[in-house]
């Protein structure tokens, strides 16, 4: 049997995980194409760090790897760090454990995030969100699970009003997991001027068929007259390099 009818078997991943011995996870399908490519999010250096953090995120492995992996690079630029979205932490733990792994003295991890779930505003997205989706968190709950990392600041409130305060701030990296339509695209205008060369900007649902309209078509718009091409990746996000 290909791997292609493999890969339609399989539901959902407690079945993949049954099905799939350890050195079959490390090389998974590539659907439609019947072939399986490196894994390396499979692997346990990275599952153990992945545990820390998937009791406190939606984001699979695969998008964590990209997240580490990005995040680690950046570590010799200069700049802090930052994480629009935050939901219960999950994400952030895995950015500030990054971080603390490779000893970037000095370097803050900035949260925002209305830590109430998502705002008025998203009614009117065409993500279908609405308010108060993803509200399931506790900002104290968070504070703790973090706590840690004393580089880590909370900046609790709505974008981009939260993020004014840090306008004279140059990053070297941002995640932007925020979903809406005008929360991405405020995401935008606000740190690509103030990221640093080589910076790397990661928005989280850019390829996924919900947010065609909201989180795509905030950034297609953005970058449509700038220098920089957004790469879509198979994990459904997409990056920027700033030049």
């Amino acid at each position: 049997m290909s791997w292609k009818i493999k890969a339609q078997k399989m539901l959902n991943k407690k079945q993949y995980d049954a099905h799939m011995t350890k050195a079959d996870r490390d090389y998974t399908p590539c659907t439609p194409y019947g072939y399986s490519t490196f894994s390396p999010w499979f692997e346990d250096w990275f599952q153990e760090m992945y545990a820390k953090v998937k009791d406190n995120t939606v984001v699979r492995e695969d998008r964590c790897y990209i997240l580490h992996r990005f995040c680690q690079r950046s570590t010799h630029l200069e700049g802090d760090f930052a994480e629009c979205g935050v939901y219960k932490g999950g994400t952030a733990y895995l950015l500030a454990h990054t971080l603390q792994k490779e000893e970037a003295e000095g370097r803050r991890l900035h949260l925002f995030d209305t830590f109430q779930g998502m705002p008025d505003i998203a009614d009117e997205d065409p993500s279908t969100h609405k308010e108060g989706d993803l509200g399931d968190v506790s900002l104290d709950a968070i504070k703790s699970y973090l706590n840690p990392f004393p580089f880590v600041e909370f900046h609790p409130g709505f974008i981009p009003e939260t993020l004014r305060p840090f306008e004279d701030r140059k990053f070297a990296f941002a995640h932007i997991d925020v979903d809406l339509y005008q929360t991405s695209k405020d995401c935008c205008e606000f740190f690509y001027d103030r990221m640093v060369s080589g910076g790397v900007m990661i928005f989280d649902d850019y390829g996924f068929p919900g947010y065609k309209l909201a989180e795509k078509k905030a950034v297609d718009e953005f970058f449509a007259d700038k220098i920089e091409e957004p790469i879509s990746l198979r994990t459904g996000q997409c990056i920027v390099i700033k030049l």
